[in-house]
Formats: C-alpha cells, sequence, structure tokens
C-alpha cells in the first residue's frame, strides 16, 4: 500500500517538474492569429479583407473575441467566396473556438480531423460547401492510450483515458455537401439540439442516437432506419400492410391533405388582407460628413409596409442562412439581427438616387451597429430572378469593392443592407461643404481613389462579358477613413426597370437605353467621367460645367481643342505644378474612356495599368 501511494506521487510530482520545465509557449492571441492566417492562405475569399498590420486578430470581419482570455471564439465567414482545402494545424489550433460558421462558400477536401481540438466547439455550421469524405469519427469521441514506464522506480504500465473532445455540440449542419461513408454514433454529444446533413451520399443505417431528429435531416441521402424507412433485413417483412390497407391509408390521407390546404387557404386570404404597417424613423435631410459631426437633424416618421410574413415565399432562412422573417446574410457583418431590428432602427436618409432611398441605420445592441440601407424602387424581376442575381452579387469579393452583407426580398419592400463608411461618399468630399472646414482631396489621393476604383471594375468585368456594374458615379464611390476607395450599389441596375432619367445624370454613355442592359463599354464612360470629375472638381450635372449646354466630357473636349487644357482643371490641383505632365496625360485617359462611340473606349483591363503607369512617371 505505501509502495503504490509513493509510485503515485513521485508520477504526479514528475509531470509537474516536466511540464514546467517546456519552452514557453507563445500567448494564446499569437497561436491564435498564427492559425487563422494558415487558414488564410488557403482558402482567400473576404479574409484578404483582414488588416494584417493589426497584431490582434480580434479585429478581423467575422472574427470575435473573449476579452477577459483574448482568444478567439468565433469564426464566422458565411458566403465570403473562401475556396479549397481547409488545412491542418489552422482551424483546429483555435482551441477556445464556440462557434463556426463557414456556409455558403466552395470550401472543399475532408472535414478537417483536427477540429477535434476544438473541445469548446459548441456550433459547427458547415453546409452548403463542396467537403467530401467521411464524417470523421473522432471528432465527436476518440480514446487515447498512455503507457508509461519508469525504470528503476518499480513503476510500469498503461492509462487509458477517453475524451469526448465535441461533447459540448450543440449544432451540427453538414447539409448539402458531397460526404460520403456512414454517420458516426453520435451517443457522447448529449447536448446536440440542431442537426442536418441532408443531400450528401451518405449510405448505410442512422445510428440510433438520431433518431429523435426529424426525417428532414437525412433527405437527399441512402439512408435508412428510423426516422426513415426501415432497413432491408431488419426482420419486418412479417408485418407488412395489405394492398387494400394500404389503399385506404393513401386515400384517406389525399381527403385530409385537400381539406388542409384549402383550410391553410382561407386563412392565407384572411391574413393578406390586413396591412401591417412598421415605422421607421429618418432623417428630413440628406446628411453628409460634416453634418454628422455638428449634430443630426430632427427625426421624422416614415410609414413603411413590411410585408413580413406574406411578402416572400419558401424557407428562405433555411436555404439562404437568413432568420425566420425572410432577411438573408451573407457576412457577419451585421450578423444576429433580424428584419424587425432593422425596421424600427433609427435612420437617417443619406440620399435619393436612381435607384431607390438610401438611409443609415443605428441598431442598438450590446454596441450601436451602422449600416447602410438600399430601399430599391421599381424592381422589375419576380422573385426567383432577384434572388438568383442578389446570391450572385453577395458573393462576389474584392478589397476595392462594398461586400454585400444581407437582402430582404417582401412584397412591398426590397432592401439590401451593406457596410457604413464613416468618410461618405467622394461626391460628398468633392462637391460638399465648401467652408474653411471642407477636407480638401490632394492629387495623391485623388490618383489612389482612380486606380482602386479602376482596379475594381475591372474586377467586376473579368466575372463575365455580360457582368457590369451599371451605375459608375462619385455618390457611389465611397471612401474609408484612409481615403481608399470603395465601391457600392454594383449590380443594382439589372434588378430595376428602365429610367430615362438616367441619361441624365451625365454619367451614363449615349447609348445606353435600358438600364438592366448596360455594357462594360458603357462602364468605361462612366468610370471617364468620373476620372474628369476628380479632375475638375465639377460634377456632370453641375451648371458651371453645362454653361454652353455641353455635358462634362463634352465641355473639357472644347476646352482642350481650344488649347486652353490648364482651365479645366480643380483650382486646388492647380498647386501641384510638377505633376502638370501626368494630369494632362490622365485627363487625355479620361477623354478616351469617353468616346461616343463604344468601340474607340479602351477597356478596364487596359485602363488600370494606364492610371499606374501615369500616376507613378517623373
Amino acid at each position: 500500500m505505501f509502495l503504490q501511494f509513493s509510485n503515485r506521487h513521485f508520477l504526479k510530482h514528475l509531470l509537474c517538474i516536466f511540464f514546467f520545465l517546456l519552452p514557453a509557449a507563445k500567448s494564446d492571441r499569437d497561436a491564435d492569429r498564427a492559425a487563422l492566417l494558415r487558414f488564410r492562405d488557403a482558402v482567400l475569399g473576404r479574409t484578404l479583407q483582414w488588416n494584417l498590420s493589426d497584431p490582434s486578430p480580434c479585429s478581423w470581419r467575422g472574427v470575435s473575441c473573449d476579452d477577459a482570455t483574448d482568444r478567439v471564439t468565433e469564426l464566422r465567414l458565411p458566403g465570403s467566396g473562401l475556396a479549397g482545402e481547409i488545412p491542418i494545424n489552422s482551424i483546429g489550433s483555435l482551441t477556445g473556438l464556440v462557434s463556426l460558421s463557414l456556409r455558403g462558400n466552395s470550401l472543399s477536401g475532408p472535414l478537417p480531423s483536427d477540429l477535434s481540438s476544438c473541445t469548446e466547439l459548441q456550433r459547427l455550421i458547415l453546409h452548403e460547401n463542396q467537403f467530401s469524405g467521411e464524417i470523421p469519427e473522432t471528432l465527436f469521441a476518440l480514446s487515447n492510450l498512455v503507457r508509461l514506464s519508469f525504470a528503476g522506480n518499480g513503476f510500469s504500465g498503461e492509462i487509458s483515458t477517453g475524451f469526448n473532445y465535441l461533447s459540448k455540440l450543440r449544432t451540427l449542419y453538414l447539409e448539402n455537401n458531397h460526404l460520403t461513408g456512414s454517420i458516426p454514433d453520435l451517443n457522447n454529444l448529449s447536448g446536440l439540439r440542431k442537426f442536418n446533413v441532408s443531400y450528401n451520399n451518405l449510405t448505410g443505417s442512422i445510428p440510433s442516437s438520431l433518431n429523435s431528429f426529424s426525417s428532414n435531416s437525412f433527405l437527399g441521402n441512402s439512408l435508412c432506419n428510423s426516422p426513415l424507412a426501415s432497413c432491408a433485413g431488419d426482420g419486418n417483412d412479417g408485418n407488412k400492410l395489405s394492398a387494400g390497407t394500404i389503399a385506404g391509408i393513401v386515400i384517406g390521407s389525399v381527403i385530409g391533405l385537400i381539406l388542409i390546404l384549402v383550410v391553410l387557404f382561407f386563412l392565407w386570404r384572411n391574413c393578406s388582407n390586413q396591412t401591417n404597417s412598421r415605422q421607421v424613423e429618418v432623417s428630413q435631410s440628406q446628411v453628409t460628413p460634416r453634418d454628422m459631426e455638428r449634430g443630426s437633424p430632427k427625426p421624422i416618421l416614415v410609414r413603411e409596409y413590411s410585408g413580413v410574413r406574406n411578402g416572400y415565399s419558401g424557407d428562405v432562412g433555411t436555404v439562404h442562412g437568413g432568420g425566420d422573417d425572410g432577411l438573408v446574410f451573407f457576412g457577419d457583418g451585421v450578423g444576429g439581427i433580424g428584419l424587425e431590428e432593422l425596421l424600427r432602427a433609427s435612420a437617417e436618409v443619406l440620399g435619393k438616387g436612381t435607384f431607390g432611398s438610401t438611409y443609415k441605420a443605428y441598431l442598438e445592441g450590446e454596441g450601436e451597429v451602422v449600416v447602410v440601407v438600399k430601399r430599391l424602387r421599381n424592381v422589375c424581376v419576380g422573385e426567383r430572378e432577384f434572388r438568383e442575381k442578389v446570391d450572385g452579387l453577395g458573393k462576389l469579393v474584392h478589397e476595392n469593392l462594398v461586400p454585400l452583407n444581407a437582402y430582404y426580398y417582401g412584397r412591398e419592400e426590397k432592401l439590401l443592407v451593406y457596410d457604413c463608411f464613416n468618410m461618405g461618399s467622394l461626391s460628398a468630399l468633392l462637391h460638399g461643404n465648401g467652408g474653411a472646414d471642407r477636407v480638401v482631396l490632394t492629387w495623391e489621393i485623388r490618383t489612389k481613389i482612380a486606380f482602386e476604383v479602376a482596379l475594381c471594375i475591372e474586377y467586376l468585368h473579368s466575372q463575365a462579358p455580360n457582368i457590369s456594374h451599371g451605375n459608375i458615379r462619385s455618390s457611389n464611390i465611397l471612401l474609408t477613413d484612409s481615403y481608399g476607395a470603395r465601391v457600392s450599389e454594383h449590380g443594382i441596375s439589372q434588378l430595376v426597370s428602365s429610367n430615362s432619367t438616367l441619361n441624365l445624370n451625365g454619367y451614363c454613355a449615349p447609348e445606353v437605353t435600358d438600364t438592366r442592359k448596360i455594357s462594360q463599354k458603357a462602364d468605361v464612360y462612366s468610370f471617364g467621367v468620373l476620372l474628369l470629375e476628380l479632375l475638375t472638381g465639377r460634377a456632370p450635372t453641375d451648371a458651371l460645367s453645362n454653361e454652353e449646354g455641353l455635358d462634362l466630357p463634352r465641355w473639357v473636349e472644347s476646352v482642350v481643342q481650344e488649347k486652353r487644357a490648364i482651365e479645366v482643371f480643380d483650382p486646388e490641383l492647380l498647386r501641384y505644378r510638377n505633376k502638370e505632365d501626368q494630369m494632362i496625360r490622365l485627363l487625355n485617359l479620361g477623354t478616351h474612356c469617353t468616346s461616343r462611340h463604344p468601340d474607340k473606349r479602351p477597356s478596364m483591363v487596359e485602363v488600370a495599368p494606364q492610371i499606374k503607369v501615369i500616376c507613378t512617371s517623373r
């Protein structure tokens, strides 16, 4: 007895000394950051927007941390254009992870087996990807055998220890992938409340530990056993019903179903006749960044008809990852909010553009979240086409493109939700308040904006020959705090009806007659107008630039022909005497882009490099 006691204490002290002498590991935060960078390098997508100069990953998009431990607890990047395989020692090294959501991407390869190290994981959401292979049984239970032997101390033996690695898991969504094999037994997941593996290539019997979930969790596979049909050879052949009994059950079920549908139809008609109105606080006038500094204008109430329950069809929340109210998310910038919060949020009118009104909405919660909401008007496509096109817009990822975070399709309302940029639009800064407190856009800032916008449009055009932005203008160029350009409202022109007034805004190419069919060459024309606007400081619709009955491109062209080119430039740029050659060359590029004939305009693939060459020349 005394010998056993001594051996136990000897082992305990030896292990303590062993771990004490190990080299000090990197801090948990640094380890988490390194793991996220390994993940980023492999899958790209919206992870390219992470600010790598920030030593802490806690401010990166889709990453949340525990303030007390400074550990990464959430990684949520749904619909973020991620592609490729998740490498080992990336996400699996985030051992403090509580929630992982990567749904709606193009991730492939096997499920990372080292996720079993994330022992705190409660939500694992990986549906709508291209994962293949079997579901690793080691994700849910693993037994390790530790062999100890200390010669000369009278101790040897084995210690068998069982670890339920993901025993805290409550949500497991793996549907719409390419997984094969059988479903492992999940007896150890006593806390599992939400589960779905439908529409994979799984085979075999459903474990008894999962028969409490509905059949919808297993559809689209070759599975059997409760809650689906019994597996062949279960010994239930002797309990078959007669043909007459089966026919009676079928006929009775059909009659019952018809009665239910009739009742539901009358209930739907009664509900649809009741108009539910909602109120949204909006300000009375257009807001500029300078107005925000002086205080918000007094809000007024604008009545909106939400049609929350009757404005869309299908279980959109399940298919698209939105909530029960039909608000569909692409990213996590506004994750956790619902349509109710969005409609009740206090808001300010930012502008009323060609395709609808734009609001800045303030969402209350643990910390105030500010988003920009585009309320579309004159939408001329059906629900299915609308969702398909907007889903495509939500998957576009570029560092100079304002990402689409969410959308709502209702009978009365069609809403798009974007990130908010405090610096406001290029139009507001270029043509805003002319007082002493006006923000001066230097030559370096203007050329930086022109180059970044060109790169973004080039990216959009690279997606397909028929893909265009459709509404390039200075009010749709948003600026970050460091004057980085972010292009917004891409692709909206494909959703709304033709508007003859579009040609009056000064940006539209002369050949455009239908806003839904704006070509890439028409985009080039609009960009050329934007370039001239940056150089002249004059808005295309400005009376000063239209004093001779000419639009901005033709006015610039007429002044240049009179050999008075220096007069077209913004007076604020004339102090950069050493940049006059660059200004002239950039002006020529702008007039080239705004040629009346589409075939004579360059492509954006040519424009972006030319701007870079011009602005870096001496």
